[in-house]
């Protein structure tokens, strides 16, 4: 993790043994998504996306028991298959801490992928820490299926 001045901005980078079409897709698809997003012990009840600049996502996330919390925003810039930029808002109160920005970047390398994930614009350092346990989640599950094939 890289954070940057006052804890705002948070930079993770993975690589999957993958082709670059692929792990985009993976990040774009909602049949994809649905298979691997959200936190571990917790599934994807709700992928709503309109992958064009301008339209908007809908991801609704649960844990056993409990009930569905939702992140949604706007698609800044689609590139396929090499960038994708949104906002990023918790819809519950009590998670709000305002809009923010991620940029993921899709860098083909030998054998595979490179992702680097921006998130910034978080108010402080505890908020910035709790995404990036959140995002290396994310990358873990999605790491155990792309490993599956």
């Amino acid at each position: 993790m890289t954070v940057g001045e006052a804890g705002t901005l948070l930079q993770i980078s993975r690589f999957f043994a993958a082709p670059r079409d692929k792990v985009f897709a993976a990040w774009t698809r909602p049949d994809i998504l649905k298979q691997w997003w959200g936190p571990k012990g917790g599934a994807t009840r709700v992928v709503e996306i309109d992958l064009r600049e301008g339209g908007a996502y809908r991801f609704g996330m649960q844990f056993p028991g409990q009930d569905v919390f939702y992140v949604s925003g706007i698609y800044q810039e689609v590139s396929p298959p090499e960038r994708v930029v949104f906002t990023w808002r918790w819809e519950q109160p009590e998670m709000d801490f305002g809009e923010s920005l991620v940029t993921i970047e899709f860098h083909e390398r030998t054998a595979g992928t490179e992702v680097t994930l921006r998130h910034e614009g978080f108010p402080n350092e505890e908020i910035c820490s709790k995404h990036d346990m959140g995002w290396n989640d994310f990358f873990d599950k999605y790491a155990d299926l792309a490993t599956k094939g």
